[in-house]
């Protein structure tokens, strides 16, 4: 038990958070079909999803007692990079929301503009082009080229 209070609480409370996340999906995933007579269904890739990040978040929990056991742990918390983490999940969920009113492009690019910009702490000008480029190719490749229907907002993507 000792090994337990030499690690850093807020990688296990994320990794706790984490595991029970990808339980979650997991679970809700089992309900769907996993396979139609077109291949993959519609619990295909989430309960893999799932799975998998509740199995690398056990890794990391396993890895960090590991190197708490021999020593090489320094308890140190960064609070910092910890509140960008948290302001990063406020902006996917606030995309979301605005995914109804704004559409699937546009609430991308968004979101991609505000964490490289905000969470990433990078230029303005890396921000925007990042956002804009990727929103465009993501568009063209999905809705153009495989027409898959996302949500359009009142720009017509």
């Amino acid at each position: 038990m000792k090994a337990f209070k030499l690690l850093d609480r807020s990688e296990l409370v994320a990794a706790g958070l984490l595991i029970a996340l990808g339980i979650f999906i997991a679970a809700q995933a089992w309900e769907w079909p996993y396979l139609t007579k077109d291949g993959p269904g519609p619990g295909f890739f989430p309960l893999w999803i799932g799975l998998a990040l509740a199995s690398l978040s056990i890794v990391l929990v396993a890895l960090q007692l590991k190197d708490a056991v021999a020593g090489k742990v320094q308890v140190k918390t960064d609070w910092q990079g910890a509140g960008r983490a948290l302001v990063g999940w406020v902006a996917v969920i606030a995309l979301a929301a605005l995914l109804k009113r704004a559409g699937y492009t546009v609430s991308y690019a968004l979101l991609t503009i505000f964490l490289i910009r905000f969470v990433f702490l990078r230029s303005w000008k890396a921000a925007v082009t990042v956002g804009v480029v990727s929103a465009a190719a993501f568009w063209i490749l999905f809705v153009k080229l495989l027409r898959v229907q996302l949500p359009a907002g009142p720009w017509g993507f």
